[in-house]
């Protein structure tokens, strides 16, 4: 039975692939099943960032697992619903092998974009983070194309297991902090103080959508704007929903 398609979808943050999750097949078979459930009514879906926890794309080398998610994904790109996923800062070496595949747009920076007739700005979140220096170095090192080249030059042996286990240990060094795991408020929270900032010199954004804080958040910013932080697929199971008219934050079998 075929229905309207009205609706765009937005989640972030499943780290498909993860040491930390107690159950991983666990947690991409409700993701399908999420994705199942939003098939009938949704005209596009955008992931923002950070739904897998490792990727790299050798030239002839992807990673293994995610079948059910993937298989999934084309299913919906081949019946015509949009899938758009943005980079993170745990998989940023998405390359051509996601958009040949299954017909994915790949968006490797924050994108201001209509969507129903609102203006939205999207990002993962990582791109305005310019609390620590390193992390800037870094993440440009990750992004550099010529230390791309030399990191696909290692066995893939060595660097899936690398990868795996640095976002391991970074995991939990995060769980430990308070920061990382609640909502600081909006005189601290840093994707809130850049939204205030940028919505100054950009008035015509209605909705800031990000990911990266695995919390889940919806605050007014001004009589027309509003900032939504989509939460994560490892324990709030969250995604966000606009029609053109209402958008809002919802959690999948919430009561699991």
């Amino acid at each position: 039975m075929v229905t309207s398609r009205t609706k765009i979808y937005f989640a972030s943050d499943a780290h498909l692939g993860a040491r930390f999750h107690a159950d991983p097949r666990a947690v991409e078979k409700k993701l399908v099943r999420w994705l199942d459930s939003i098939k009938a009514d949704a005209q596009a879906v955008w992931f923002l960032g950070d739904m897998f926890d490792y990727w790299y794309e050798y030239k002839y080398v992807v990673p293994k697992g995610f079948t059910r998610f993937l298989g999934k994904l084309a299913e919906l790109s081949d019946s015509g619903i949009e899938i758009h996923i943005f980079i993170g800062n745990h998989d940023i070496w998405m390359f051509d092998y996601l958009p040949q595949e299954i017909g994915a747009i790949i968006h490797r920076e924050p994108l201001t974009v209509d969507l129903l007739g609102k203006r939205f700005f999207l990002a993962h979140g990582d791109e305005v983070d310019y609390r620590s220096r390193a992390f800037r170095v870094i993440r440009q090192i990750f992004r550099n194309r010529f230390c791309q080249i030399l990191y696909s030059a290692i066995h893939p042996r060595w660097t899936f297991g690398f990868a795996l286990g640095w976002s391991l240990s970074s995991r939990k060094k995060g769980l430990k902090k308070e920061e990382e795991a609640t909502y600081q408020g909006e005189s601290s929270e840093y994707l809130v103080l850049f939204a205030k900032q940028y919505l100054q010199s950009h008035p015509d954004i209605n909705f800031f959508i990000c990911g990266l804080r695995h919390i889940m958040l919806d605050l007014m910013l001004s009589r027309t704007s509003r900032l939504l932080i989509a939460g994560d697929w490892m324990q709030h199971f969250s995604y966000i929903v606009w029609d053109g008219e209402s958008l809002f934050l919802d959690q999948f079998e919430a009561a699991d």
